[in-house]
């Protein structure tokens, strides 16, 4: 069987960024016949980017929440006083 030699270069789909350094190529023999496998993983960046975002969803949540509460207990305050 011949051998072949496969340069792959991997970027990341949303910013560009090079992910040759966080990409494992691997050669398996599937069912008797040599499969070439690409693992990739996410490309920090992007996953910071992700992150941050959901810091701030969270968080914006959060305080809408805390402040629907405290509108409402002002709203019975003044009910309790009378």
């Amino acid at each position: 069987m011949p051998k072949v030699t496969v340069d792959v270069e991997v970027y990341c789909a949303s910013c560009g960024t090079t992910l040759s350094n966080q990409t494992e190529s691997v050669t398996i023999n599937h069912r008797n016949v040599p499969t070439f496998r690409v693992k990739v993983k996410p490309c920090k960046r992007c996953l910071d980017k992700v992150e941050l975002k959901g810091h701030s969803w969270g968080y914006d949540e959060g305080y809408a929440e805390k402040e629907a509460e405290a509108e409402k207990a002002e709203a019975l305050r003044p009910a309790m006083e009378e």
